[in-house]
């Protein structure tokens, strides 16, 4: 282990073959050198070598002294902080990233890194994160300007899931500690309503009805029809409302006519892409790199963004955006007529689902044929689904 004086006033590595090793140690004795014996070791001509580890200074000297009694003498290494600061000094690239930290590491001091939510169930972390922004803490903002007391308040005001907010700046991260507001559930003012019919259909069965039911199961309805009323009453009875709720399942055909070119246009990657770069330092971003000045007449953009995260702690405030744009032409293309005929069915399927999603197909009907260049799928589909929609009725009360 190297003791950290050591490290600060440096020491060096020297070599010397086995035959010369012993005149070393008595140069080492007879001027009272302080050395450690770092052990014996082979070098690349397979010449075996004894190691001895001093200090930089006395390795220059002990240097001078080899050359005069004509000990062949060779300086393996030079570690610790002269050697380091060598280095670096030879290499402006790493001095400059040096500096660059100790700058970056003091102007980050003062402002805030990170912002951590807890309390936060049913309120997303975003939302908690971007009403802060609004009440004027983000990433990046200078410590010292920060209202901690009026911050909050403009929480509250601006969120309305937010009933208490706690801010603390602790080092460079804002912790930040909610309670979720408690909205007690809305009541509803009274209201009467009908079901009425979504489509034609033969009606099949009532789930869960609450009204007057004003048909019967097996009995052919039109879309709009009333299917459960909400009044009740007659000549002898007071009347009253209530609000009709269910489902009624009705057998319902539809109609569809899918049509699928045989020739179409194609989107085709050509390979070629140019790439644009930005460093992304807080909320500011600033293009150090690109190739994209002009773009393509077509193409696709792919645009990704990459925080550091060094050592898994955490993403910090700045990463790199990355843009690439992708060159693509249109070409023409054709389908075949198995190709037409699976891409008609996924259409009805999706057309189908659009028009009645808790829909059960029953029976369906399909003939499918090539004309004019295209391929046309036409279905006639029976199904089960639900046909039921609540229709508010306006009550006056006297």
């Amino acid at each position: 282990m190297i003791r950290p004086l050591l490290y600060l006033v440096g020491y060096s590595i020297l070599s010397v073959s086995e035959a010369d090793a012993v005149r070393l140690l008595g140069l080492f004795s007879a001027g009272g050198i302080i050395y450690h014996d770092a052990g014996v070791g082979t070098d690349s001509a397979g010449e075996t070598r004894r190691y001895f580890r001093v200090r930089t200074g006395v390795a220059r000297r002990v240097i001078r002294i080899c050359v005069r009694m004509e000990i062949e003498i060779r300086v393996e290494s030079r570690h610790g902080a002269p050697a380091d600061a060598l280095r670096l000094c030879r290499r402006p690239g790493l001095l400059l990233g040096a500096v660059l930290f100790a700058v970056c590491a003091l102007y980050l001091g003062g402002r805030v890194w990170d912002i951590r939510v807890e309390g936060a169930r049913d309120v997303s972390e975003a939302t908690v994160v971007e009403v802060l922004r609004q009440s004027g803490i983000s990433v990046g903002c200078k410590k010292s300007e920060l209202d901690i007391d009026a911050i909050e308040n403009r929480a509250l005001i601006l969120s309305d899931q937010i009933s208490w907010i706690s801010v603390n700046i602790v080092g460079t991260v804002a912790e930040v500690e909610i309670r979720e507001a408690v909205i007690p559930p809305r009541t509803e003012d009274y209201v009467a309503s009908n079901l009425v019919a979504t489509a034609n259909g033969t009606v099949v069965r009532f789930e869960e009805v609450r009204g007057n039911i004003a048909v019967k199961i097996g009995e052919s309805v039109s879309e709009g029809q009333l299917l459960v009323g909400g009044v009740y009453g007659s000549d002898k009875e007071a009347t009253r409302f209530v609000r009709s709720s269910g489902r009624v399942i009705a057998l319902c055909e539809r109609e569809y006519t899918v049509e699928i070119p045989l020739t179409f246009d194609k989107k085709v990657y050509t390979g070629e892409q140019k790439i644009k770069k930005s460093l992304i330092f807080f909320e500011k971003e600033v293009k150090f790199f690109g190739n994209s000045r002009n773009l393509y007449a077509s193409c696709d953009t792919i645009d990704t963004v990459r925080y550091f995260n060094p050592f898994g702690l955490g993403d910090l405030p700045f990463g790199v955006r990355t843009q690439i744009y992708a060159e693509c032409v249109t070409q023409q293309a054709v389908r075949t007529e198995e190709q037409a005929r699976e891409q008609a069915y996924h259409t009805l399927w999706q057309m189908l689902d659009a028009d009645a999603p808790d829909a059960i197909v029953a029976s369906k009907h399909l003939e499918g044929r090539v004309e004019d260049g295209k391929y046309i799928l036409e279905a006639t589909v029976e199904c089960f689904e639900n046909i039921a929609k609540e229709q508010e009725i306006e009550v006056k009360i006297q």
